[in-house]
């Protein structure tokens, strides 16, 4: 090829790249669209990759994240411990309340069959029997939880306990739908907690043999293509609650939700919104490298 036109056709690909590049930035940097009907108080979704925000209302609001915690719990639990190392539980998830998966003082139990217990049943006393096993005492491990918070980036979040449930008289447990969405994009970097977060049903034993039943929380699992895999949570205070992500081994999008009155309703249409702006914001730039591809 001639170099002149060769200098030309590399000018005219420079100056395409930088136009486009220039157009997907404005676009990225437009109004977040606010116009999904949803109950939650606040929400959002963000870029799996990138972290980008696809949608937020009230995602900064300070609010209880009900059993979203035991992500977290997870994390710390795999950074700390042996995926079968052996927990042996106290007296003390005798006295949790429920949900449990009726976990016995004295026998041993393996961490990832734990971990199940906790993002498939949303067990408390798997939560408790975590805590204890990794710090020795449920208040050492919640300063493990905002310790790794901090790393994370999330600022507006306080972690009391393992399990989610109400805190103590005059302890704060709190978090906001932004800082949930940076301790998702942290969790399904590990294969593990994404595969947990996906299982509908599980079995796991105990050391003497005793079959435990898991059965999820996340009724969306079992509702065909509104499915988000993820973690649910509910008190009567912080209402319902969700982290998650759409299914994929390579999620695309991450979304969380606080005080919902209709989860599986919003979940739905939040996973609907998301993967629509996903796909909008990333389509010029894949139409750029087609185009440069097929050349």
């Amino acid at each position: 090829m001639d170099k002149k036109i060769f200098r030309k056709w590399a000018a005219i690909s420079v100056a395409v790249l930088v136009i486009t590049a220039s157009m997907v930035t404005e676009y990225s940097r437009r109004p977040v669209e606010e116009n999904i009907n949803i109950t939650a108080e606040a929400a959002i979704i963000i870029n799996a990759g990138n972290g980008q925000v696809l949608y937020e209302k009230n995602a900064d609001r300070r609010l209880q994240p009900a059993s979203t915690v035991k992500v977290m719990t997870a994390i710390i639990a795999i950074k700390n411990m042996p995926l079968d190392e052996k927990i042996i539980p106290t007296e003390s998830v005798k006295s949790i309340e429920p949900t449990n998966a009726g976990l016995e003082p004295g026998v041993a139990y393996r961490l990832k069959d734990l971990i199940a217990a906790i993002l498939i049943k949303s067990a408390n006393d798997a939560a408790v029997a975590i805590a204890e096993g990794v710090a020795g005492n449920e208040d050492d491990f919640a300063r493990l939880m905002n310790q790794e918070a901090l790393e994370f980036g999330m600022l507006d979040t306080n972690f009391t306990n393992a399990s989610g449930l109400p805190a103590k008289p005059r302890a704060r447990q709190y978090t906001t739908a932004r800082d949930l969405s940076k301790m998702m994009r942290q969790a399904v970097k590990d294969k593990f907690i994404l595969e947990k977060m996906s299982v509908k049903e599980k079995d796991i034993y105990a050391g003497d043999g005793t079959k435990i039943q898991l059965t999820t929380h996340n009724r969306s699992l079992v509702s065909g293509e509104k499915a988000l895999w993820g973690k649910t949570g509910y008190t009567i205070k912080a209402k319902r609650t969700f982290a998650g992500v759409d299914p994929s081994p390579k999620p695309k999008i991450i979304v969380t939700l606080l005080r919902s009155k209709t989860l599986w309703k919003d979940m739905a249409l939040l996973k609907k919104h998301g993967l629509e702006v996903y796909d909008r914001r990333r389509g010029v730039f894949d139409r750029l490298l087609d185009y440069f591809r097929d050349r």
